[in-house]
């Protein structure tokens, strides 16, 4: 078999998989939806996209990696951009920006692992040495709108 062939199956069960998180989502708060409002703040440039993904607490799992319930990507715009997540449900969620500039699909670092692109979190939370703690950007949603920022750091 052919890359291709791999690539688009790998592709296929990845969006399978999504599709079911966020399809496990829904059903656990169909009738609580909340939605979570995230205004990406100090886009520095038109140029490339924005990429929000919202994350669930995953046990065992490392924040930002392997706890990705949803993402949305919209062209970049200097300043500040509001992304939502609707049909949540009450829970606690946290959400990890980048400014994808040269269009790649991914968060360029250096050769010591360190960005090269804008990144965020929700809550503006930092780390030290990596990305903060789960529990850092956290944020309880358990209402109808509930709103947090991110702004972006280059």
């Amino acid at each position: 078999m052919n890359d291709t062939g791999r690539s688009r199956r790998r592709r296929r069960a990845t969006r399978m998989a999504a599709a079911a998180a966020l399809g496990a989502v829904a059903a656990l708060g169909a009738a609580q939806a909340s939605e979570l409002h995230v205004a990406v703040e100090n886009i520095r440039s038109d140029r490339g996209r924005i990429m929000v993904a919202l994350h669930a607490p995953v046990p065992g799992a490392d924040f930002p990696d392997g706890t990705t319930i949803a993402a949305q990507w919209r062209k970049a715009r200097a300043g500040t951009l509001e992304f939502v997540f609707g049909g949540l449900p009450a829970g606690r969620f946290a959400v990890a920006v980048f400014h994808d500039e040269n269009g790649n699909d991914e968060l360029d670092t250096n050769l010591l692992g360190i960005p090269r692109e804008g990144y965020a979190f929700s809550r503006n939370a930092r780390g030290f040495a990596g990305p903060p703690s789960f529990d850092a950007a956290a944020v309880e949603v358990a209402g109808e709108r509930v709103s947090t920022s991110a702004a972006l750091g280059y």
